[in-house]
């Protein structure tokens, strides 16, 4: 587990838990007027997937993590801001004309209806207005849905780790939080930037125009870290805690392995890659803009070399997430200096 805390001048009510599928992770930020500091942060590694294993017993296991991670990490909060996985979840960027209260609730049901699989009255709803435009009398909404179930697990075990749930959503909504107001500090050249966020299960991609500050487009897709891990164990054997070594330790880079892993996994690389490679296609297509920065986050980032493999097959240069340049440099950000991509979301949702 990584936590470091400074205690000083916690003056905010609520902190931020992003309980995903393979990591979960706190952070506890203050926003001030040109940048951002990090107070204290925490994350862990957790052997099972509390989505897809909703027993008791991992439930009671789960709220004992969270409960060990906030007393290390020495904050005294009780209220919190809850992050669920992309994957959980089902997300839309899409443009409506402009509405009055009742008609957009009306409209953004009828939309949600259309790529939501289960029941809409088995959902919640939540919606974003991201920007109006009077002159074509037209808003750019992001909607986000969560089957009711997962919300109901998710607060169950945050409530028996002792805390006190005010608000919940995924992490596409908490990320643009964070690219919109670390664009805001950091001021980045103009041009359109794809953000990568590879996580456990699933994969989503947001298309994010730099030069006005906002999202254009999302898209999610069934390709995550634990594919890769699939096909390693078919092809070799060894334990889950040597494959995760292998992984983050060599992966793709040109160091040498017990194992070749870029042979083993050329199959799903070439898969994920030429996903994003579509999206990214599609996207200059529609935008008319060549896409200028691609940017590597999520519960998956820590496979080493994946960046560049991704930047093989995309032809464009792929980075992990860096957001030294939004916060104050003390020593809580330093300590994380090369943990922004895990921690990206608990901060998005902190903001």
């Amino acid at each position: 587990m990584r936590q470091f805390s400074d205690t000083e001048n916690m003056a905010q009510a609520t902190f931020c838990l992003h309980i995903g599928e393979r990591y979960v992770s706190l952070s506890d930020v203050e926003d001030k007027k040109d940048h951002l500091i990090l107070k204290s942060a925490a994350y862990n590694e957790i052997p099972f997937n509390i989505y897809s294993v909703t027993s008791q017993e991992y439930a009671t296991k789960t709220a004992e993590l969270l409960r060990k991670m906030i007393a290390d990490s020495q904050i005294r909060k009780t209220e919190v801001q809850i992050i669920i996985p992309d994957s959980q979840s089902y997300t839309r960027i899409f443009e409506m004309p402009l509405l009055t209260d009742k008609e957009l609730i009306s409209a953004i049901r009828y939309q949600a209806d259309q790529f939501i699989p289960i029941p809409i009255d088995k959902v919640s709803l939540d919606i974003h207005i991201i920007s109006k435009d009077k002159k074509t009398n037209k808003s750019s909404i992001l909607l986000v849905a969560a089957a009711k179930t997962v919300i109901d697990h998710v607060v169950k075990i945050v409530e028996d780790a002792g805390l006190i749930p005010t608000n919940i959503e995924n992490e596409t909504s908490a990320l643009l939080s964070l690219i919109s107001r670390a664009s805001e500090i950091a001021k980045p050249a103009d041009g359109i930037a794809v953000y990568i966020n590879f996580g456990n299960t699933s994969t989503s991609i947001y298309l994010y125009d730099m030069t006005v500050n906002l999202p254009l487009q999302v898209h999610n897709f069934t390709i995550g870290q634990y594919i890769f891990y699939k096909d390693i164990q078919a092809n070799v054997n060894a334990t889950t805690d040597q494959i995760k070594e292998i992984i983050e330790r060599v992966g793709f880079t040109s160091q040498q392995a017990s194992i070749d892993i870029s042979s083993i996994l050329a199959s799903p690389l070439n898969e994920f890659t030429a996903e994003i490679h579509r999206f990214i296609v599609s996207s200059q297509e529609k935008t008319q803009t060549d896409i200028s920065k691609v940017f590597l986050l999520g519960e998956g980032s820590r496979f080493a070399g994946l960046e560049q493999k991704i930047s093989e097959g995309i032809g464009l240069p792929v980075e992990l997430l860096n957001l030294d340049l939004a916060f104050e440099k003390n020593s809580v950000s330093e300590y994380f200096a090369h943990d922004w991509p895990i921690l990206a979301a608990s901060i998005g949702g902190d903001m």
